[in-house]
């Protein structure tokens, strides 16, 4: 494919999405240093109908347009490069259970803050350490589980219940969404464009109208040395339930960045995310002290034990 066409394919999905989303922030220069979409690349989007506001040296692009640029044209970008990152567990020569010694780290300055009761019910008991005024440390225990392709009665288990949901899942586009539209489940269904998040409760809804046996959730995907934000969804098999992620397996065999023979999309991902409890809560695991305000909070593995 021509770059004149894979060009023109992103801003065909750019279009599905409403003017009123797009923040109009980014100017040419941040373009160029940020999202690596030189001058020649940006007048030819312009050219093929890029979204914009001002004129000359003052025109203002979309953040998200931007994005989703530079993932369709594979530029090595902080989203693309973001995304290749994420296939990393998934291209190990077998994923096994691991114990992950985790630092978390506010991004507020000058406040004392304290762990979130998701942080603190969800690492190993007795490893919450304090160790600073904005830091702590834990051990994070993730079960690889049944996560093997031919893992029997799991792997049949988790095509049963998601039969109501892969081909929902293959006919998805994967796209970076406006936060307004990422539980938006109309315009998942309308445009058929996007991200972990927004395809998860896209899908859940689909399993529940469906009536399988199946939940949506949210926690960390365990890549690299800074885990990433993700959504998938869980199955029930007996009393537990075992996550599953078929929006993400296809989406990331569709850009060729793992084998999806080996990771078909009813495969369970279990040993590559770590579950928040509770709703999912865009990584706040500390709160201040005086108040309890979620805080953002950097996220970085230390060590990996098996």
């Amino acid at each position: 494919m021509s770059r004149e066409q894979a060009v023109k394919e992103v801003l065909e999905r750019a279009a599905r999405v409403p003017d009123r989303f797009r923040r109009f922030e980014v100017g040419a220069e941040t373009a160029a240093r940020v999202h690596r979409i030189d001058r020649a690349l940006l007048d030819e989007a312009l050219d093929l109908g890029l979204a914009y506001e001002g004129s000359g040296a003052d025109r203002r692009f979309d953040d998200f347009d931007l994005k989703n640029l530079g993932l369709g044209l594979r530029i090595p970008s902080p989203a693309w490069l973001q995304v290749r990152l994420s296939a990393q567990p998934f291209n190990a020569e077998a994923v096994a259970t691991t114990t992950y010694r985790t630092r978390f780290q506010g991004r507020v300055g000058g406040e004392v803050l304290e762990p979130s009761a998701q942080l603190a019910s969800g690492v190993v008991d007795g490893t919450l350490r304090r160790m600073g005024p904005d830091v702590f440390e834990a051990d994070l225990h993730v079960s690889a589980g049944e996560n093997a392709p031919d893992a029997g009665e799991g792997a049949a288990d988790c095509a049963r219940e998601l039969g109501p949901v892969l081909p929902e899942a293959a006919r998805l586009e994967y796209y970076l969404v406006p936060d307004e539209l990422r539980d938006d489940v109309g315009f998942v269904r309308e445009t058929r464009l996007a991200d972990c998040r927004a395809g998860t409760t896209y899908l859940a809804r689909v399993a529940e109208d469906a009536g399988a046996a199946v939940r949506p959730a949210g926690g960390l995907l365990l890549a690299g040395a800074f885990p990433l934000p993700h959504a998938w969804l869980e199955v029930r098999r007996g009393d537990r339930w075992l996550p599953a992620d078929p929006y993400y397996l296809v989406s990331m065999a569709g850009y060729g960045l793992l084998d999806g023979e080996r990771w078909p999309p009813h495969r369970s991902v279990a040993g590559t995310v770590w579950k928040i409890c509770g709703p999912y809560a865009d990584l706040c695991f500390l709160a201040t002290a005086s108040g309890g305000r979620p805080v953002k909070t950097s996220v970085r593995i230390l060590r990996r034990s098996t």
